[in-house]
This record gives C-alpha cells, structure tokens and sequence, in this order.
C-alpha cells in the first residue's frame, strides 16, 4: 500500500483531504460515513468508492496502524504506572496505619492492665485506623482484581454464559 498522491484521485485533489483523511485516521469513521459527512459538512461529493481506494493506495495505513499502536502503548504504559503508583500509596497508608493502630492496642492494653481510665480518643483513634486499613485494603483487592465481589461477579458472568450454552443446545431461545 503506497503512500502518495495521483492526479486521477478525487480525494488527493480535495481541499478537504486533511479532513477526509483526519476522519479516517483520529475518528475513524468508515469511507461511507466519510462520504455522507463530506456532502453535509462541506457540500463535496465524493463517493464512498473514491474515498475507500484512496485510503487504501494513497494514504499510509500500515503508518498509521504503527503510530496508533505506539500512542496505545504509551497510554496503556501510562494507566500501569498510575495503578501502581496508587497501589504504593496504599501499601504506605496500610503500613502506617497498622503501626499507629498497634500503638494505640499496646497503650490501650496497659491502661487497662493498670485498671486506668481509658480516654475515648484513644479508643477513636484506634477505630478510625481500623477502618482506614480495611478501606485501603478493600481499594487494594480492587485495584488487583482480587476483591471478592469481582470474584462473585466473575462466577455469576461464568454461570450465566453456560445457561446461554445449556439453553441454546436444549433448542430454547433466551
């Protein structure tokens, strides 16, 4: 599939190839939906035929299909980074929310020991640090995949697909 220009292409001569091709290229969009936007947009006619066999032999697909491939790597690369950058902060809260949380039950333990008054902040405390080291270990398992009701919805999803097979082999339409 070479890339280039023909004198004979009606959309090489367009002066809305840029746009016919940006359409392909960002958009996406079929040579047919190309062809009925170009007749709105701009008032050109050029038939969905032309604009397909110019795409085809005038516009650089396997470039394009390099360079889209290499913008997806780079967001894929991206999103991983940005999880496991999420991921490292919640390590960090769990760990410092566990060792404050062990402070708080060895104080709480002598106090109780000693037969003290225990102060209702200490017990606060101690309860909120729980709760935030469930929170993020709960984000955690989400962000793995690993929570229980992914697992569930997984199983449900498993089951389902096999009521479909089981239903359509018995003859019975869903």
């Amino acid at each position: 599939m070479p890339a280039g220009y023909s004198s004979r292409c009606k959309v090489c001569n367009s002066q809305h190839r840029v746009q016919i091709e940006k359409w392909a290229k960002e958009d996406g969009l079929s040579a047919r939906v190309i062809s009925a936007k170009l007749k709105e947009e701009y008032g050109e006619e050029i038939s969905y035929k032309s604009i397909w066999q110019h795409l085809n032999e005038h516009f650089d697909v396997k470039a394009e299909v390099r360079e889209q491939y290499r913008k997806s790597q780079e967001q894929y690369q991206k999103v991983v980074e940005k999880r496991l950058s999420d991921l490292e902060m919640l390590d960090a809260t769990i760990a410092d929310n566990y060792e404050l949380s062990q402070a708080t039950t060895a104080w709480l333990k002598d106090l109780i020991e000693k037969r003290r008054k225990i102060p209702l902040s200490l017990v606060q405390l101690r309860e909120k640090l729980q709760s935030e080291m469930r929170q993020a270990i709960k984000q955690k398992l989400e962000l793995t995949g690993d929570d229980p009701l992914n697992n569930v919805a997984d199983a449900l999803r498993l089951l389902w697909s096999d009521d479909d097979v089981d239903a359509e082999s018995e003859g019975v339409a869903k």
